[in-house]
C-alpha cells in the first residue's frame, strides 16, 4: 500500500476536525510515525509512533508505541482520554493504547478477505492477503 494514498485518506478524514490542524505519516522499515499538531488554545505538535500492525480476518488492531507532545512523552493512558474524538465509523480504541480498525467498512458487501501479515516499510505498507474472493454483486454487471 503506498504511503502517500495512506497519508492522503488520513488528510482526507482529520480535514473536518478544527483541533487537528496537520497530520503525516513517515513510514521507515519497522516505523510508522505519525506527526502533527493540534489546536488547544496554542498549536501544540504531537507525533505517535507505531512498530506493528496485528491483522485478524479483516479486524486491525494498532498497538500504540510511544506517544509525546513536542519534546515531552504522554503516558499512553491519557490516549484513553481522547478516544472520543475518533472516529467512530473508523476505529474504536481498547486498552493498552490500541486502535482497532475493521477493514470490512473499506470492502465492498460483494468481497471478502484475510489479512495474514502487515508490515511497516519504506514508503508504505506491505500487505499478504490469506483466502478470501469476490463474487459479482447482485444485478449483475450492466
Amino acid at each position: 500500500m503506498d504511503g502517500e494514498k495512506i497519508n492522503a485518506m488520513a488528510r482526507q478524514m482529520v480535514a473536518a476536525d478544527p483541533m487537528i490542524e496537520r497530520i503525516q505519516l513517515r513510514f521507515a522499515n519497522g516505523l510508522l510515525r505519525v506527526e502533527g499538531s493540534v489546536r488547544k488554545f496554542i498549536s501544540v505538535p504531537f507525533s505517535v509512533d507505531i512498530t506493528q500492525i496485528i491483522p485478524s480476518g479483516t479486524t486491525v488492531r494498532v498497538p500504540l508505541a510511544r506517544i509525546s507532545a513536542g519534546p515531552i512523552p504522554v503516558p499512553t493512558l491519557l490516549v484513553g482520554l481522547v478516544r472520543e474524538k475518533f472516529p467512530k465509523e473508523l476505529v474504536r480504541y481498547e486498552d493498552p493504547a490500541t486502535l482497532v480498525l475493521s477493514l470490512d467498512r473499506f470492502l465492498p458487501s460483494f468481497v471478502s478477505a484475510d489479512i495474514q501479515k502487515i508490515w511497516i516499510i519504506d514508503g508504505g505498507l506491505a500487505v499478504t492477503l490469506g483466502k478470501g474472493g469476490a463474487d459479482l454483486p447482485t444485478g449483475g454487471i450492466s
